[in-house]
């Protein structure tokens, strides 16, 4: 779960329309329907829906309407200024006050608004963690940490790169399209239209000023086609609605409807649409719907004329040009004309609905988000593309010029077909949004690693997490020893590589060969890569098998997590052979020491690396520290804990090499020994309590060895697990 909290800026009104709300509550009911406590804040402007957005379960927090319409500075100030209703300086003041009344600091503050801009920005900067803005039309500049426009216009690639920071996450085109998530559900689901129009969809907006809806009603009334049936959407709150209630009256084939939750089943259930060119435009291409377009403000000219570009609508001209006659003379032709399903096809193709979830995935994602990993198909060609292609890979790549889509294809199925060689993932989040790509080329005995992070992504320090991911994958899929040489981002030289990871490049650190070698299914697998990665930086050439037979010789080798005996023979490979081993040396030799620990009570448990030797777990020691726990960890914090120690104490011990050689130390005292657990050994005895059992219940393990009991013969198992979401209420 996400649990954070959001504030969401943004109004509504009769000048600024409906769309900037409802995309904004799209997105807020996503994220509280994955635990985050999200508000609104909105003044209360004529035609505003304060009232909707409470009905919908958030908290809105009223700003007074502004006494006077405020006029822009030409110089300063942006164009849709008297949108806001007071100057930036109050309504910013205003907005910093409700923000301190709250409980903790916003994890985001989402605005969507054309009348602010960085001044705004800036102002609020200390009061929040970050801020994502929402706009259309790059007419001013932003102070944000990630920045959203959806729309599909001539030049989207680079007319924000002056109005947002260089390090701002940019999330550009329709793919990001802020629609309820239905119509990602239906869009798979909705045939293309086809054979001749029998409904048509008219919508133009939650105002309309023009009274366009009325003016494509009676265009469509004028078509004399009583077999086409026509649903046309307007709210109640609009001045022409009663005109328009009138002219439907005594039309059945006409249908009135007003304050809709959706307009996604009228838009499944239409042929054509008339309407707006406005945000409605991606829910009517998501679902494939043919559509005749009058542009009603000034920003939605550009999308029009790249919607029309590229066949997707038919784009009549600007309200204040448009007569019913041409809205007839249009749909008229459009009767007759045989390709709506080639049409209907293309407009389903460029949005597949999915937008709010890549939205929710860039406000969301951490260092701790689970990734998922799977193999390059084909359809990944043009996402991959679009990475390549990211301004800031090209800024820092050694040629600026854009990979051509022709290049890039040759590139890529030469990759796909190299199955021996090359292994090309895609790394996602549990959304299945794509986060960026991890790929291992063999170049002789050496895997590189080669990745890429989408944009939006960026400084939110899940590189790391991206590579870790990846290597466990590739770990999985590949069988013996793998040697990795040195990360690479894609298209940049070897001074830029670990900038967007905020990694840092070190010093050659020496050039060991290190090995790690541990069981194909432990638990610790999970947490190698973090050795490796760091060694990799330093300038070292890693290994790391499940079998210490596979290993080539090197300067050293730890055993982490490896319950097989390794011979002298396979000991002399290496200058050093390294354990680590959770218990106070000599006591507490053998098995799953930090288990036995937790059963014992204890709750401060030593972590030792030291030398292999002849006997099991009696080397020399060369580091220790302790992890102290205080009693709720379940078996994953245990792990996660030891796997911290274990990596500090190899990665301090390389640092040191050789010089840390002169703190080894022989083991002193008696000997103990711990014994191998067994499933059964995680039986629960229902003859006492749970409070006396605690610690049984906290080492076991759900999949391999969950807790159980018996009744009558018959074997039940538990799952333990922390509810996180309680917890955190």
């Amino acid at each position: 779960m996400f649990n954070s909290l959001i504030i969401i800026r943004t109004d509504a009104s009769t000048a600024i329309g409906t769309g900037h709300v409802m995309r904004c509550l799209t997105l807020a009911g996503v994220l509280r329907d994955r635990g985050a406590s999200v508000s609104f804040i909105c003044r209360e402007h004529d035609g505003h829906l304060c009232d909707r957005i409470e009905e919908q379960g958030f908290i809105v927090h009223r700003l007074r309407k502004g006494p006077d319409p405020v006029s822009p500075s030409p110089a300063f100030d942006p164009y849709h200024t008297p949108w806001l209703g007071v100057s930036w300086e109050e309504d910013a003041e205003e907005t910093n006050q409700i923000i301190s009344m709250l409980d903790k600091k916003p994890d985001w503050l989402i605005v969507d608004h054309y009348a602010l801009d960085e001044r705004w920005e800036k102002h609020l900067r200390p009061y929040v963690s970050r801020i994502f803005v929402i706009d259309d039309l790059a007419d001013r500049v932003h102070d944000c940490d990630l920045f959203l426009d959806q729309n599909l216009v001539e030049g989207m690639e680079t007319r924000y790169n002056d109005k947002v920071p260089s390090t701002c996450g940019k999330m550009l085109g329709p793919k990001y399209a802020l629609l309820q998530p239905i119509y990602a559900e239906l869009h798979d689901r909705i045939p293309p239209r086809e054979g001749p129009i029998r409904r048509i969809l008219i919508f133009f907006g939650g105002v309309d000023q023009n009274n366009l809806t009325g003016i494509a009603l009676s265009a469509v009334m004028e078509l004399n086609h009583p077999d086409i049936e026509v649903d046309v959407v307007i709210s109640e709150k609009s001045p022409f609605y009663n005109t328009i209630r009138d002219q439907a009256t005594g039309r059945p084939g006409i249908i009135l409807h007003s304050n809709l939750p959706s307009l996604a089943p009228l838009i499944a259930k239409a042929d054509l649409a008339i309407g707006a060119s406005g945000t409605t435009s991606w829910e009517r291409l998501c679902l494939g719907l043919p559509t005749v377009v009058i542009t009603t403000a000034e920003n939605q000219k550009a999308i029009a004329h790249g919607l029309k570009e590229q066949g997707l609508v038919i784009w009549l001209g600007h309200a204040d040009t448009i007569t019913a006659k041409m809205i007839r003379d249009s749909i008229s032709k459009l009767l007759s004309r045989r390709d709506i399903r080639d049409w209907s096809s293309q407009c389903s193709q460029r949005v597949d609905g999915l937008g709010v979830m890549r939205v929710f995935t860039a406000l969301t994602i951490s260092p701790d988000t689970a990734l998922h990993v799977r193999r390059a198909k084909l359809s990944d060609e043009k996402i991959l593309l679009s990475w390549a292609n990211d301004p800031l890979n090209r800024k820092n790549s050694f040629t600026l010029d854009e990979i051509s889509p022709d290049r890039h294809h040759q590139w890529f199925y030469d990759k796909l077909r190299d199955v021996e060689n090359v292994f090309l993932y895609i790394v996602e989040s549990e959304d299945k949004v794509p986060i960026g790509q991890v790929r291992f080329e063999r170049k002789c005995e050496i895997w590189e690693i080669h990745y890429s992070l989408a944009t939006e992504f960026r400084n939110r320090g899940v590189g790391r997490s991206l590579l870790k991911a990846g290597l466990c994958t590739f770990r999985k899929e590949h069988e013996g020893v793998i040697i990795l040489g040195r990360v690479k981002e894609e298209n940049t030289p070897s001074c830029k590589v670990f900038e967007s990871l905020n990694f840092s490049a070190k010093s050659d650190g020496g050039g060991w060969r290190i090995s790690v070698c541990s069981d194909a299914g432990s638990w610790m697998n999970e947490y190698v890569p973090d050795l490796l990665f760091d060694w990799i930086i330093d300038g070292h050439e890693v290994r790391w098998a499940h079998d210490a037979a596979e290993l080539p010789a090197g300067d050293m080798c730890f055993f982490l997590s490896y319950g097989k005996i390794v011979n002298n023979k396979r000991l002399m490979q290496h200058r050093n052979n390294l354990v680590v081993h959770a218990s106070d040396l000599p006591r507490g030799r053998g098995w799953s020491p930090l288990t036995w620990q937790i059963l014992e009570g204890a709750d401060t448990i030593p972590v030792t690396l030291f030398e292999a030797a002849d006997e099991v777990d009696s080397g020399p020691i060369y580091l220790q520290e302790h992890i102290s726990f205080d009693g709720s960890e379940l078996v994953d914090d245990l792990r996660k804990e030891q796997a911290r120690a274990t990596i500090n104490l190899c990665l301090t011990f390389v640092k040191e090499y050789p010089a840390v050689l002169n703190r080894a130390k022989d083991q002193v005292g008696t000997p103990t020994h711990y014994s191998r657990r067994f499933p059964e050994d995680s039986k629960i005895d229902l003859d006492r309590s749970i409070r006396e059992q605690i610690n049984l219940l906290r080492v076991v393990d759900n999949e391999r060895y969950p807790a159980w009991f018996e009744i009558a013969g018959i074997k039940i198992s538990l799952n333990v697990s922390k509810n996180e979401r309680d917890m955190n209420q």
